[in-house]
């Protein structure tokens, strides 16, 4: 079988395409002033003595504790009733209103919520973070094993193949390209949500660190914070997420070999 051509994303146009951010960011910091944006130069300048101060290893910490909890507890609910919802048409219906729901309201309404239920602090982010990640990986889970074939599915109890054998050879390739898209948007997604938490309703963490920058108009720390976020986001991507989508990838390959 002739495998399709990979689809590479050219570097040489991803680095053109970070330098019209940074002149972009450059030429609106010059427009705005100092007081309500710094250069893309004074944000990288700031944070050497930001991670060198007393604050940045505490509110980092907090908020990589709590992301780590709500993204995964989310993730890991999503997954489990994804795949009892393929399982069990009448379950699916069931949760398909709370399904909708929780797509459809916006992020900040939880917040308000979570803030009234939970009060300040690391049970409201956690909450909010696990509560909207989960129907992302719930509605790709649903869509992966519904995508199984029937056929082979049934082939498969004939054969008497065991619980390791489907899940080799006909639930995880059907899985793969699904969960591989959600567990990226939900991590991301998740890190966004933990910050807007702690900006809008936290008493610790990067979020509050930057909702306090931004209230004493130190602009050139607010967007070291930014710059942080980002370069830890990329490196989670790199680290984890990308050899997991090629692990994931590999059983793709098993069957379409």
């Amino acid at each position: 079988m002739m495998r399709a051509p990979t689809l590479r994303t050219s570097r040489a146009w991803a680095a053109a395409g970070l330098a019209a951010i940074l002149l972009a960011w450059h030429v609106t910091a010059g427009y705005l002033g100092p007081l309500l944006m710094a250069t893309p130069q004074e944000a990288v300048l700031a944070i050497g003595p930001l991670v060198e101060s007393g604050r940045f290893y505490p509110a980092a910490s907090t908020s990589l504790g709590r992301a780590f909890v709500g993204i995964g507890t989310g993730c890991l609910c999503g997954f489990v009733l994804g795949l009892a919802a393929a399982a069990h048409p009448r379950l699916r219906g069931a949760l398909e209103p709370l399904r909708w729901l929780l797509m459809a309201i916006p992020s900040v309404v939880v917040v308000l919520l979570a803030m009234l239920w939970f009060g300040l602090g690391s049970s409201m982010v956690v909450f909010l973070a696990a509560l909207m990640t989960a129907p992302g990986l719930y509605v790709n889970t649903v869509k992966g094993m519904l995508q199984v074939d029937r056929q082979l599915l049934e082939m498969t109890h004939v054969y008497r193949f065991g619980l390791w054998l489907r899940l080799r050879h006909l639930y995880i390739p059907a899985l793969t390209a699904p969960l591989s898209a959600a567990l990226l948007i939900a991590v991301n997604g998740g890190i966004r949500l933990v910050v807007m938490a702690e900006v809008l309703g936290a008493d610790s963490g990067v979020g509050h660190a930057l909702a306090n920058a931004r209230a004493t108009f130190d602009s050139a720390e607010l967007y070291a914070w930014v710059l942080l976020i980002l370069a830890f986001v990329g490196v989670l991507e790199l680290a984890l997420i990308q050899p997991l989508q090629r692990t994931l990838g590999r059983w793709q390959e098993l069957r379409d070999a």
